[in-house]
């Protein structure tokens, strides 16, 4: 009984560390949470610091480049261990124990451990896409939102112009990436433009390798209840001298004191199982809006952002405030240069920041998705429509020039106007006959 009370202890917290490492590690933001900014910024830095102080940095190189990979270790351990068990306790079971079961189902088996290492396999090997001066072309053709993408920027370390959408990945490729989504540590790779869509398969076969695994534990688990009409048998319990009935919790108790190791497999892939189908399901919901997940983190900002801003305009509002934006005027008494007055932080919060902003790479589902699928640096028009950047750049650039070019020609005739109108005026001023 304390064997399996602890047991039970050791599973549940299992799924609560489980939740903790998914939610904090996965899906919170730093800048969101103190427990995440703690979890994956300030222990990693702190203990980064210590270690280098202490052996040096020719050692923390090494330490350095295992530990980019302890995830995939990890993951080798964890999914190698489990099918270690699928085919020493599982298989015998299935296959010489169950009458009721298909055998198929260990064919399959087969089917599903290729799928999901060969998934791995594609995911690590695949690239993202490298933005240089010979590829730069290939990649641009998404225009510039001014919100979290801005025109004119240039990456310090490649001297290029960053492109919408791209990021520069210091940790395995050190290059830009374009469409640049994340970098996943169970496979070391960074997931951009055009390996997106290998990532999202290996989400997906694992996600299927879970619960496929689930369903044919429990199915072999309910058959023998049933067939041994273990709900049918009353217990006797040693330590007290009572006959208790069958319920499912002694059950529970029963079958995991015979087959422990396949009561543990089956509830370690039903918690997997989960785990990966809400990380699946929330990269599916930010690739149908037309979403990164580097861009999805930077939308949270912006739309907190704005409704804190809102709230505050409304709040003005209500209190009878002046919520008009003040006008920026030219002091013509100043001698050289306009000095423009300055505005006190409480005059800016007031003003209205309008409705949130669209997202101008949200085309709509279908594109959205056949973007990953059928990444635009691949299709064969990739050359001849790119160049989107260049050609906004050098028109705008040449917009610029027009205006320059406008305002020194309207300064210029103004100038003559004013001639003309001196000269008009001294004319007018002579008797008519001279």
């Amino acid at each position: 009984m304390a064997l399996n009370a602890l047991a039970v202890a050791a599973l549940i917290t299992y799924f609560l560390g489980c939740c903790f490492v998914v939610y904090y590690c996965i899906f919170s933001y730093p800048n969101d949470s103190e427990i995440a900014r703690f979890v994956q910024v300030t222990m990693p830095n702190a203990t980064w610091s210590r270690l280098r102080r202490i052996f040096g940095d020719k050692v923390m190189k090494i330490i350095r480049h295992v530990s980019d990979r302890a995830l995939v270790l990890a993951y080798f351990t964890i999914v190698g261990g489990c099918w270690s068990i699928v085919f020493g306790k599982i298989y015998p079971w299935l296959l010489f124990e169950s009458p009721t079961i298909s055998n198929l189902h260990g064919i399959m088996g087969v089917f599903v451990f290729l799928a999901c290492f060969t998934a791995w396999a594609v995911a690590n090997n695949s690239h993202p896409g490298k933005i240089t001066a010979q590829s730069f072309r290939r990649y641009d053709h998404y225009p510039y939102d001014h919100l979290m993408f801005q025109s004119n920027v240039i990456c310090q370390t490649t001297k290029l112009f960053k492109i919408p959408r791209c990021k520069y990945d210091r940790i395995k490729y050190n290059c830009i990436v374009p469409r640049y989504d994340h970098m996943c540590g169970w496979t070391h790779n960074t997931y951009g433009e055009e390996n997106y869509r290998w990532f999202l398969l290996f989400l997906l076969n694992h996600v299927i390798m879970c619960f496929y695994g689930t369903y044919i534990s429990y199915s072999l688990f309910y058959e023998e209840i049933k067939m041994k009409r273990l709900m049918e048998l009353t217990f006797f319990d040693r330590l007290t001298g009572e006959t208790i009935k069958a319920d499912y919790y002694i059950i529970f108790q029963y079958i995991f004191a015979r087959r422990s190791s396949e009561v543990t497999l089956m509830i370690v892939m039903f918690v997997m199982g989960i785990a990966l189908s809400c990380f699946l399901g929330y990269h599916v919901y930010i690739t149908s809006r037309g979403q990164t997940t580097n861009e999805n983190s930077k939308w949270g900002d912006i739309k907190g952002w704005y409704k804190k801003q809102q709230q505050v305009h409304r709040n003005a509002v209500r209190e009878g405030k002046d919520v008009t934006k003040p006008s920026l005027k030219r002091n013509n008494n100043d001698n050289d240069t306009a000095i423009l007055d300055e505005q006190s932080s409480e005059e800016q919060e007031l003003v209205d920041p309008g409705p949130i902003p669209k997202n101008i790479y949200n085309r709509g589902f279908v594109e959205n998705w056949k973007d990953v699928f059928f990444p635009l640096s691949l299709r064969k028009d990739a050359h001849s429509r790119g160049g989107y950047t260049k050609e906004y750049i050098a028109k705008q650039q040449q917009q610029q020039q027009q205006q320059q070019v406008s305002h020194h020609d309207g300064n210029h005739s103004s100038s003559k106007n004013e001639q003309s109108s001196i000269t008009m005026n001294t004319r007018c001023s002579k008797p008519k006959d001279i």
